[in-house]
């Protein structure tokens, strides 16, 4: 890695401390990703630990062709999924994809594993992210369980704009649609009515969050 990325990795995960950053840096690799470009692909077997340095990662399972959200990742976490399989060989059942331009750390599962045992911090962190994964999809589940549709719909917006730090979101119908799995036009419609309680505004392409 040349001095930037070092810079980069160590202003990002330093907490880790010196002796583990230096590690991350020899035996991992930086890797910049495209906007809607899989990090992992339901399936694959599973080679490197992501940790995301910079943007954003929506991780979502498919069952019978259909996508289902499960939550986001954002800058310094990596994916509880991805802890399940540092100890076996088995295909993954999610996907990770781009939300926007991104920067991942892929770390060899064989060092990851080594990790966990010799440094502590690096121990914390996969416990502490697990933790916060793990509320994500209890509340995932919460919300289909317990929600209405709109209730849904409302809390994956406020979710958007805290990613975003935009009240502002540049996002279609479909795209919304494929992330709570349902029909475009269920969601055209719901947001016509909330733009009608005046909790959003429309334009093309964009929706304004208001409540």
């Amino acid at each position: 890695m040349d001095e930037f990325e070092t810079n980069l990795i160590s202003q990002c995960l330093a907490e880790f401390g010196k002796d583990l950053l230096g590690e991350l840096i020899s035996f991992g690799k930086l890797k910049s990703f495209e906007p809607d470009e899989y990090v992992v692909r339901q399936g694959q077997l599973v080679r490197n630990l992501p940790i995301l340095i910079n943007g954003t990662v929506k991780v979502y399972s498919e069952e019978d062709g259909l996508p289902f959200l499960l939550y986001y990742i954002n800058p310094g976490s990596t994916c509880i999924f991805s802890f399940a399989h540092l100890f076996n060989e088995k295909e993954v059942s999610f996907s990770g994809i781009t939300e926007e331009r991104s920067l991942l750390l892929l770390v060899p599962i064989y060092k990851a594993r080594e990790w966990l045992l010799k440094y502590p911090a690096f121990s914390e962190m996969i416990l502490h992210e697990y933790q916060k994964h793990y509320n994500d999809l209890l509340e995932t589940t919460k919300q289909v369980i317990c929600y209405n549709l709109e209730d849904r719909l409302l809390q994956y917006l406020k979710t958007k704009v805290a990613i975003n730090k935009s009240t502002e979101l540049v996002i279609t119908h479909q795209h919304i649609a494929a992330d709570l799995a349902t029909s475009r036009e269920v969601i055209s419609r719901l947001l016509k009515k909330m733009e009608k309680d005046q909790k959003i505004t429309q334009s093309p392409r964009k929706i304004k969050l208001i409540v």
